[in-house]
């Protein structure tokens, strides 16, 4: 029976807070998620006239830090994974830290530097297509292929949120049409040696379900300790806390994701054709009565 990888994706959702990156990661193992992700940043790369660069520096990731994560994950039986900003990025991950696997962010996908040395380095990449064109992808692909790394391709819309409608509290909702989950099957389709998942960025759990339902063999879905404390850091003046959390699940949220990936695993079972005991009994009573 199928087992579909779930990536707990915390991004910025740890505010620069080594105590809620914690809980984080032990929320994300309490799920049943098979990895708990973060994104490096590089802090000497953030441009001076980004305006979001007191924010990145916040939770950009300090060698310290990619420890301390790397010894929690370790506690809590939930594997680590981290989106290098840069190939700098990914080779103190590879040499400092000794990782085998890596996540690939969209926006970082069109570094040629980076897709070499981890199409070199690491034994299992995990690659997000948004932005890109099916002729850009292949290229990409290309390049892990001659490596034979064990690759995902994840389809991705980069929008945060997909589907950017707001209600009155700034909170975004799904938008069915801007999902386009048939893109991700065409990804199987154009490139059948890799695997297939889908990175989401709406608000909810319906878009991953789907997916999984459509064959998707990993889920990458953002975690928030509190989806609103964006708002309320706003209003209370404490600042500004990224854009991620109103895309991502709360804790309860997360747990009730994952019992419905594995029960859809379930109605779908093992890929072998066979006939349930009930059948069976009826056959003999049902068969040639009519």
């Amino acid at each position: 029976m199928r087992k579909t990888i779930v990536i707990a994706e915390i991004g910025e959702c740890w505010n620069g807070d080594r105590d809620q990156a914690k809980k984080l990661i032990k929320i994300a193992a309490k799920a049943g998620c098979g990895y708990v992700k973060f994104q490096t940043l590089d802090r000497d790369t953030i441009r001076e006239d980004d305006p979001e660069k007191e924010w990145f520096l916040k939770v950009a990731l300090s060698e310290d830090m990619i420890g301390f994560i790397v010894r929690e994950a370790a506690k809590n039986k939930i594997l680590p994974l981290f989106t290098p900003a840069n190939v700098k990025k990914a080779k103190m991950l590879k040499e400092r830290f000794r990782c085998q696997e890596i996540k690939i962010a969209s926006s970082v996908a069109h570094n040629k530097e980076t897709i070499k040395y981890c199409s070199e380095n690491f034994e299992t990449v995990f690659l997000s297509t948004g932005m890109s064109s099916l002729s850009e992808i292949k290229k990409m692909v290309d390049h892990f292929e001659e490596r034979r790394v064990n690759l995902y391709l994840l389809h991705c819309i980069s929008e945060y949120p997909t589907g950017p409608l707001l209600d009155k509290k700034g909170l975004a909702s799904l938008s069915e049409d801007d999902v386009h989950l048939d893109m991700m099957l065409i990804l199987k389709e154009k490139f059948p040696t890799c695997r297939i998942g889908y990175s989401d960025h709406t608000r909810g759990l319906l878009a991953c379900i789907c997916a999984v339902a459509a064959g998707a063999e990993v889920i990458e879905k953002h975690i928030t300790l509190d989806r609103k404390a964006p708002l309320e850091a706003y209003e209370s003046g404490k600042g500004y806390l990224g854009t991620d959390h109103v895309l991502s699940l709360e804790p309860e949220e997360l747990i009730d994701m994952v019992k419905q990936i594995r029960r859809v695993e379930k109605i779908f079972g093992e890929r072998k054709w066979v006939r349930t005991e009930g059948e069976k009994m009826l056959k003999d009573f049902l068969v040639g009565r009519f």
